[in-house]
């Protein structure tokens, strides 16, 4: 019965806290009144917990998590996202310093790296009497080397926060409980400590063989914008050898300090004799914090000026096309009737469809005649015309002038498309457009590659130069050039994937590829049907592959759906990405649907052919804020083997897009994006496409622009 005297001692110590938080009435406090943002901070592994163990805390919606964490011999850096207010993942590279990566001929001297996805649910929210309780597991679909399952509870108590659970595998390493669970069936008696290559989902293992009681305190100073922790670790590292001998003690300590909203810092002492250090950066997106520029005043002219102007509607158009330019709103094409005015416009920037909507129709609501009814907007994307919406002109100037609202004005307002029948082709007056145009930018970019056996990171700085040479509305010549500034790139590990080498041989692409084309493209783009759109493509497609092909979305603007296919005949490029080919070709395609769910969920499912010429599914989930913010997470499946795909199993990853006007006190229509696969494999692979349809066309429906209604005024 020793084992248990330490859990009995903490267990006891939690209920009489749990107990006396529950009773005790909450009063003002002066700490609430300090500046510092003392908010649950990170775990030594990057989702939000004590040190060692977690706890039910979570971040808040729509945050990204940086945390860095080391120690000897264990450092963590991790990536942790909340999609939801109760649900946290955290994506995290574990390196393990007193264990080498492999044999030195093709990893020299580096370390042990491991990869771990974390998962965390809000079982409960905290209540007066009740604490807030979460379940989570650790390292899933991975090694197993920090595989664990828990179910954790937190009562906050004055500046307190009391923390206790169960925990199974490394966690429950302890062993101080028996497994509640065994009564439930005898699978749960035994755990599989295999550690294979990854990616398998160990369900069977899951809440199964060992169990401890674990249990932690956090105190909050908030003068000093501490966070003191203490915690009984219940992990024994030292018992499956990843530390060589056993701790002092199971007992944690450690301070944090939250120096801003965005920044902590941690130091702690861990088994007695371990001193941690570690830091986070939190970004916080869930909404744009950062106040934009106000629609230009706009001054009605007078009854005979807009009289006047409808009979000679030159001067109309002069005075719309110069008001709009204002707000960097272009006219496309308009038709100027004696009851409606209809205009075509174009903005890049404007994140939302619906603010260069509204900015159109108040300028225009201005100049026209009293006789007018209605006004119509039509947007477009690029040379794409994706929405029509009609506006009455007095619900309109009734809403801009507080006598109405934008939800009264959505009401009366219709929404349609006429995508195969431009306003530039059939309008009244279409400005002259001059071809061809030519455009540039140029910017620093990297190159890099995470995780592999000859160092955590390998990667180049080189600067990007892109083009674009519009030759006619919807037909242009893109062209993008990499000259390499610096690199730390030295490789001595080639693919022995058996199957082609359509990825895998990135490492020679990178070491050969270093002044390289990356694209040299030809595109056109045009909609023979309504909500349909079609773009084909030729040339340099990605810095792997070139050949031809295109793909079609089917986009109906009144329906939360929409279905596409994309079809290619390519061929490999040479690793110096110039203009020569290797011998590998293949046909490439797939049928593609997307839908959006509830919660603000979009998914998009794509079943195919993929470049290896391996057959499958991939599945894509991703949650989108209406800051913009979007956390998303795929997965690939296809009709390759375990052993064939080579570690991993199967192709996955995540990725996330946040909107540049969060950072700015004007408004921008670009996105920072950034994608991880844990491993560069050869199987699930896609080829890489410029302007993707739905990308440029999936949100245009009614749904969207109803989402986005509420910027119509702003």
């Amino acid at each position: 019965m020793t084992r248990y005297k330490a859990v009995k001692k903490i267990f006891g110590i939690l209920i009489f806290f749990f107990i006396l938080s529950s009773s005790l009435p909450s009063y003002g406090n002066i700490d609430d009144y300090y500046l510092y943002p003392i908010k649950p901070s990170a775990s030594n592994y990057g989702n939000t917990g004590i040190l060692e163990m977690p706890n039910a805390r979570f971040m808040g919606p729509a945050k990204l998590r940086i945390n860095f964490s080391g120690s000897y011999p264990f450092e963590y850096t991790s990536l942790t996202a909340t999609p939801f207010e109760w649900f946290e993942a955290t994506y995290r590279y574990a390196e393990i310093k007193n264990k080498k990566y492999g044999q030195s001929f093709y990893s020299g001297n580096q370390s042990l790296k491991d990869k771990g996805f974390d998962i965390k649910f809000l079982l409960l929210k905290e209540r007066n009497s009740l604490p807030a309780l979460a379940v989570g597991l650790r390292d899933i679909a991975g090694t197993g080397l920090f595989s664990s399952e828990y179910i954790v509870g937190t009562k906050r108590s004055g500046n307190f926060d009391l923390t206790a659970g169960l925990a199974w595998g490394v966690l429950g390493s302890a062993d101080n409980i028996s497994n509640p669970l065994n009564n439930l069936a005898d699978v749960f008696r035994e755990r599989n400590a295999d550690q294979g290559q990854g990616g398998q989902f160990s369900v069977k293992s899951w809440f199964s063989g060992k169990t401890a009681f674990f249990g932690g305190i956090e105190y909050d100073y908030k003068k000093y914008g501490l966070r003191f922790k203490l915690e009984y670790d219940t992990s024994r590292p030292y018992e499956n050898g990843k530390i060589p001998f056993e701790p002092r003690t199971d007992l944690n300590f450690g301070v944090n300090y939250h120096l801003y909203d965005w920044l902590d810092l941690g130091v702690a002492l861990e088994r007695g004799d371990q001193f941690r250090v570690s830091f986070s950066l939190t970004g916080d997106y869930f909404k744009d914090s950062i106040p934009k520029p106000k629609p230009k005043n706009v001054i009605k002219l007078s009854k005979d000026l807009r009289d006047r102007a409808f009979i000679n509607k030159n001067i109309f158009y002069q005075s719309l096309n110069r008001s709009l330019r204002d707000e960097t709103i272009f006219l496309q094409a308009a038709t100027y009737e004696e009851d409606s005015l209809e205009i075509s416009v174009a903005s890049n920037r404007f994140f939302s469809t619906t603010r260069p909507i509204g900015r159109s129709a108040r300028i225009a609501a201005a100049l026209v005649t009293d006789d007018v009814e209605e006004i119509i907007i039509r947007t477009m994307n690029g040379d794409m015309e994706t929405a029509r919406v009609r506006l009455s002109k007095k619900e309109f100037e009734e809403a801009d002038s507080y006598r109405g609202s934008s939800s009264e004005l959505f009401l009366k307002s219709e929404i349609d498309s006429k995508s195969n029948e431009p306003l530039y082709k059939t309008g009244k007056f279409r400005p002259t457009v001059d071809f061809p145009e030519f455009r540039w930018s140029m910017s620093p970019g990297l190159k890099h590659q995470i995780g592999g056996p000859e160092g955590f990171y390998l990667g180049s700085l080189y600067w990007r130069t892109d083009t674009s040479l519009k030759l006619a509305r919807g037909l242009s010549l893109y062209t993008s050039l990499g000259l390499n500034l610096y690199d730390t790139f030295d490789f001595a590990n080639p693919s022995f994937s058996e199957i082609p080498h359509v990825r895998s041989d990135i490492q020679e692409y990178l070491e050969e590829g270093k002044n390289n084309i990356i694209r040299m493209q030809l595109e056109y783009m045009f909609s023979p049907i309504q909500d349909v759109f079609v773009r084909t493509d030729f040339g340099l497609l990605e810095e792997m592959f070139g050949g031809y092909g295109g793909q079609v979305l089917y986009r109906p603007i009144d329906k939360r759906y929409a279905f596409g296919l994309s079809l290619h005949r390519v061929r490999q490029r040479d690793y110096d990405q110039r203009f020569s080919f290797r011998d590998y070709e293949t046909s490439t395609g797939h049928l593609e649907f997307y839908t959006e769910l509830p919660l603000d969920i979009f998914m998009q499912a794509h079943v195919g052919k993929y470049l290896a010429g391996d057959k499958g599914l991939t599945l894509d989930l991703s949650r989108r804020y209406n800051s913009g913010f979007v956390l998303g997470v795929f997965a690939t499946k296809t009709n390759l083997s375990a052993v064939e795909f080579g570690e991993g199993s199967f192709d996955k990853g995540f990725y996330f897009s946040i909107p540049t006007k969060l950072f700015y006190p004007d408004f921008r229509s670009g996105v920072i994006s950034f994608g991880l696969h844990p491993l560069t494999k050869d199987g699930g692979a896609f080829l890489t496409q410029k302007n993707s349809l739905f990308a440029l066309f999936g949100e245009t429906n009614q749904s969207s622009i109803e989402r986005d209604w509420e910027y119509l005024l702003n």
